[in-house]
């Protein structure tokens, strides 16, 4: 059986490298000077994953927060359904509405913030949704006698959360973790609409420029690569929290 899975593997890894050999053989612009290579390679490194990274970082902050504020209650029930229908009615305006939109929105209303900080934001407030839906399917996968355990046992709800449910519920949902982060790296491409340079935005400059398709075509190779690693490094981390169960 692992002789059968490291054949697997290798195969599967020979595939992957010939695909992205080819692919960037046939669609490598050559014709880029030294110059616009380094400012590709920074609105690639600089703006798209910057972008990617702090989006990420709200999204993930502000999607925990909204998960854990939904399963708080108070004893005034007019004050948990407020609290609940807020926080239903952020999920579905921003899981409803393109992101497009989101974001052209969002640089009017915050015109004060340089584009790019603006972009950070609109992807963190829109990834936020998806996170909380995730965060909140992963604390009720975790049985309730869990919770019903340490409360009897004298333990605050918020250390309860914390010590105990969160920790069960991060395990679970961090391959849903990792395809939101992924997914927030593609959305990245949008930017543009704002006057962001990212790297689709500097691929179609230089499509312009030159009046060939490769620059874009290249970008393609580029994010497939750069989703394969995150991957990866997702399934890594998932196979380093099974081994500690």
């Amino acid at each position: 059986m692992k002789d059968l899975q490291k054949t697997r593997k290798l195969v599967k890894t020979s595939f992957f490298i010939a695909v992205v050999t080819i692919a960037a053989v046939l669609a490598f612009p050559r014709e880029l000077t030294g110059k616009e290579w380094q400012i590709y390679m920074n609105s690639y490194l600089i703006t798209t994953m910057g972008l990617t990274v702090g989006g990420a970082a709200i999204g993930i902050f502000f999607g925990m927060a909204l998960a854990f504020f939904k399963f708080q209650k108070t004893n005034n029930e007019i004050v948990n359904m407020i609290k609940d229908v807020v926080i239903d009615e952020y999920v579905d305006i921003m899981r409803g509405t393109p992101m497009v939109l989101q974001l052209l929105i969002l640089s009017v209303v915050i015109a004060v913030f340089d584009n790019y900080w603006v972009a950070v934001i609109a992807l963190g407030m829109n990834s936020a949704a998806y996170v909380e839906e995730t965060v909140r399917s992963g604390i009720e996968s975790i049985d309730k006698g869990q919770m019903e355990a340490a409360r009897a046992t004298g333990m605050p709800y918020r250390m309860a959360m914390n010590e105990i449910i969160m920790p069960q519920a991060v395990k679970n949902i961090l391959p849903a973790l990792v395809n939101e982060f992924i997914n927030l790296f593609k959305e990245t491409s949008i930017v543009g609409y704002i006057s962001v340079v990212d790297i689709t935005m500097n691929s179609k400059s230089l499509q312009a420029v030159y009046y060939s398709v490769k620059p874009i075509l290249f970008t393609g190779v580029v994010y497939y690569v750069s989703v394969k690693l995150f991957s990866f490094i997702g399934k890594r981390l998932e196979m380093r929290l099974k081994e500690n169960d």
